[in-house]
């Protein structure tokens, strides 16, 4: 099956998807990456405190603390 006008053309395109980490072990992420990754496990954590009903922690220590006072 011929083109029209014997006129080929092919487009394409590709973006390197964004990633904080690299996966070549000889990779050394800049200081900005370092601060990137940390902020998202914060957050992360932050979230999960959250969502917490109870801290059992220190319904730990409140519990030690209420029997060493009795």
């Amino acid at each position: 099956m011929e083109p029209a006008n014997n006129n080929w053309s092919i487009r394409y395109s590709w973006t390197q998807p964004y990633l904080p980490t690299n996966y070549n072990p000889f990779y050394t992420p800049s200081t900005e990456h370092v601060v990137t990754e940390e902020m998202i496990r914060i957050a992360a954590v932050d979230s999960i405190v959250d969502h917490m009903s109870t801290y059992p922690d220190a319904d730990r220590i409140i519990k030690q603390i209420q029997e060493s006072n009795k």
